[in-house]
């Protein structure tokens, strides 16, 4: 299923409290009640910044088709449509193979067990080579971002679940948005701070034991 232009159209999507995976400063994300395959993300509440996020994933999501074509590591987007809780975006849900949702490095970090920093280090590091490799514009890599999808052979594959890219920038001049060498530079940047956060919380979450 491709992304939709337009308007949605047709009988709204039944969403409630049942069906919500978790909820964000922008946008809170429920399961698709007709379709496991699938989540569809609502804006959080009515502030410009969260009415718009769907619309600037979608946009950054065909960016990426442009330039790209199909992606492997990105969760797809498949169109608007009218839900019970105003205007949803449809996006792939990432699960392991086992049928469970995918967790994300953030989840890996605050789960029970103490998570293998090495590993997690190793995947998001994978992560930014494949975007650097590919010259992706994707900058907000934060930890909440990236779902670690088992696979059948045991390996995980980093999925990119917020696609709003070059549409979402903050800068006062948003030329990175734009100019090849800045993008790249942001890019960089950004995977730098993305290894340091996991070090960071990791530490916060697990502190090595007292001497």
């Amino acid at each position: 299923m491709g992304p939709k232009k337009g308007a949605p159209s047709g009988p709204p999507l039944h969403l409630d409290e049942r069906l919500l995976l978790g909820r964000g400063q922008l946008r809170a994300c429920y399961h698709h009640p007709d379709s496991p395959e699938l989540v569809v993300k609502v804006a959080a509440g009515q502030a410009k910044v969260q009415l718009q996020a769907n619309h600037k994933e979608l946009k950054g999501y065909r960016f990426l088709l442009r330039r790209h074509g199909r992606l492997e590591w990105v969760s797809h987007c498949h169109g608007l449509v009218a839900t019970t809780l105003g205007e949803g975006l449809v996006c792939d849900c990432i699960r392991d193979v086992d049928g469970t949702i995918s967790r994300t490095i953030w989840d890996h970090i605050h789960s029970p067990e103490e998570p293998d920093l090495s590993f997690l280090l190793a995947i998001a590091g994978q992560f930014c080579r494949y975007l650097e490799e590919k010259d992706i514009w994707l900058f907000d890599l934060n930890l909440k971002n990236i779902a670690l999808q088992r696979q059948a052979d045991g390996v995980y594959r980093p999925v990119f679940l917020d696609l709003k890219g070059r549409y979402d920038n903050n800068e006062f001049i948003p030329f990175s948005s734009y100019i090849p060498c800045l993008a790249r530079r942001k890019r960089r940047r950004r995977a730098r701070q993305l290894l340091s956060r996991i070090r960071h919380f990791h530490a916060l979450r697990h502190p090595p034991p007292a001497p």
